[in-house]
């Protein structure tokens, strides 16, 4: 894989939102990045207006409400993962739910919206669990729909050698079985897709004009600047419903693995920039405007 990309670097004094990274997450054991503080310091030096820290579990909303206390410009969601559902051991469940739940529901004042939520056919391959996934994402849009909530959603289609094979012909295991039952569940629970974020968004490529169309912002990862795949899924989308972000500490520019940081959400700019054939500055202005707009931030 090279390191290098046909796509031009960020340009010096690009301002930038992060829409969603993870910040603070429990760390890999080979840790090159610099501390969490440092990180969040560099953001605002290098040209961050406002960052959005996401949490999917109680765990991580604990440390993410330890992290933003006295901080400025710093913002949060509250997010239980497909992936929580998936791998939270079965002992423990019950109560870390009813403790985020118990959460979102009393304090919709302090986070800027719920997610991220949604389903991972990667993570859960089989037919049981991505059933336990659909169940557990309508439970929660069905206590929080009230709430008057943005969601910020996490869809993971199943690869093909992630197929069920016990139920070989189960739509799920469709190259957009995750997408259409996200947008089944999100019609049956009447939730505006204006209020909406696909975040880091994987396509199929024809949902890149589909989702907009439909009123869903989609959110473009910093990998989308080193990985052509990650630019495909969202070249036909309006730049009306785009935002940045880095997943940090995933989805960095040019490598795998947890060793990315909120301050890379200068290369989405620059990866939209060049798929949109825009000026970088043009898509800076725009995705800020989304993202104020969307999260209602007051900012300057």
């Amino acid at each position: 894989m090279s390191l290098k990309s046909q796509v031009p670097e960020p340009e010096a004094g690009l301002k930038f939102i992060d829409a969603h990274c993870h910040i603070p997450f429990p760390r890999p054991k080979k840790d090159i990045l610099p501390s969490d503080n440092q990180q969040y310091e560099n953001y605002f030096d290098m040209g961050g207006l406002y960052l959005i820290s996401c949490s999917i579990d109680i765990i991580t909303l604990n440390l993410v409400l330890h992290f933003v206390k006295n901080k400025k410009n710093i913002g949060f969601t509250c997010g239980w993962a497909p992936q929580t559902v998936t791998y939270t051991a079965k002992n423990k469940y019950n109560d870390d739910y009813k403790k985020w739940i118990d959460y979102v529901v009393n304090n919709p004042e302090d986070y800027l919206a719920i997610g991220e939520i949604g389903l991972d056919f990667h993570h859960a391959k089989t037919l049981e669990k991505r059933n336990k996934q659909i169940d557990e994402l309508k439970k929660i849009l069905e206590v929080t729909r009230e709430l008057n909530k943005p969601y910020v959603l996490h869809v993971r289609n199943a690869a093909k050698h992630e197929f069920d094979r016990n139920n070989p012909k189960h739509r799920f295991n469709n190259k957009d079985g995750a997408n259409k039952e996200i947008l089944r569940i999100l019609k049956e629970f009447n939730i505006n897709p204006k209020k909406v974020i696909w975040h880091c968004f994987s396509g199929p490529e024809e949902y890149g004009r589909l989702l907009p169309n439909q009123g869903f912002m989609l959110s473009v990862p910093s990998s989308s600047y080193g990985f052509e795949r990650w630019r495909n899924v969202s070249k036909n989308s309006p730049i009306e419903n785009l935002i940045t972000e880095t997943d940090s500490y995933y989805q960095h520019p040019f490598k795998r693995g947890p060793i990315n940081v909120p301050s890379n959400a200068r290369y989405s700019i620059a990866a939209i920039a060049f798929s949109h054939n825009l000026p970088q500055k043009i898509v800076s202005e725009k995705t800020i405007e989304n993202t104020k707009r969307f999260f209602n931030l007051r900012i300057k």
